[in-house]
């Protein structure tokens, strides 16, 4: 179902690269995942342009992304537009990108249940120092939309959100979430673990993840000046 919208999708997602510091240790050079919301624009998270890895790290003025079908390339640089640290969503411009291809937001909500699926770079231990164009590791991840929380929901967010029926893969956040037909939803967030199971010391519920919607990042886009691919 999603084999022909991965193959366009990834022409338009980058990995954002971890600071040179963050890169001695048994994750992926990635920092974070991103997608190009219009050629050159790209959406990610604000953890993923931090100057740290600490959570109180100041936002990093420049970072290195590098695109999907471009690993083992020299990666391109993108100056920091905008970001908000509170709803964890940045944006990033590449002036001369080498490519204009990018992914085209959903203007309104999806229904609950459609098949849904997500690529990127999630963090994941690679059991040595990583190199870049060797340890990036591109996956897809799919599930079902399970909910969506308007604004002001019932847990009292002030943004609304999705809900996915399983945990993503390592630590996804900043991969754009599609539909079959290759549109995006939502940009992964975090996943959610469930409490444990009544009588069961060391089990748990199977987590969830949550994802920023589609209309709340192209208003976070259209907020800062700029325009989303129609």
């Amino acid at each position: 179902m999603f084999s022909r919208s991965c193959m366009a999708n990834r022409e338009a997602i980058y990995a954002v690269l971890a600071p040179a510091s963050a890169r001695e240790n048994v994750i992926t050079p990635a920092a974070g995942t991103g997608f190009a919301a219009a050629p050159g624009l790209l959406v990610t998270t604000a953890r993923a342009v931090r100057g740290e890895t600490d959570a109180g790290g100041p936002p990093r003025a420049e970072v290195a992304v590098i695109r999907a079908p471009d690993i083992g390339k020299k990666a391109e640089t993108a100056v920091l537009l905008a970001v908000d640290p509170r709803n964890d969503i940045a944006l990033l411009r590449i002036h001369a990108p080498r490519s204009a291809a990018s992914l085209r937001m959903l203007p309104g909500p999806v229904p609950v249940g459609t098949p849904c699926g997500a690529s990127g770079f999630p963090r994941i231990a690679v059991g040595a120092a990583p190199r870049i164009g060797v340890s990036l590791i591109e996956l897809f991840q799919g599930g079902n939309i399970s909910a969506f929380v308007g604004a002001n929901g019932g847990d009292g967010d002030a943004a609304g959100y999705y809900e996915t029926d399983s945990p993503m893969y390592g630590d996804a956040s900043g991969c754009p979430g599609f539909v079959a037909s290759g549109e995006v939803f939502g940009m992964h967030l975090r996943s959610v673990a469930g409490a444990p199971e009544d009588g069961k010391a060391d089990g748990a519920r199977p987590g969830v993840s949550r994802w920023m919607p589609s209309m709340e990042i192209i208003a976070f886009v259209k907020g800062n000046g700029l325009s989303p691919a129609p």
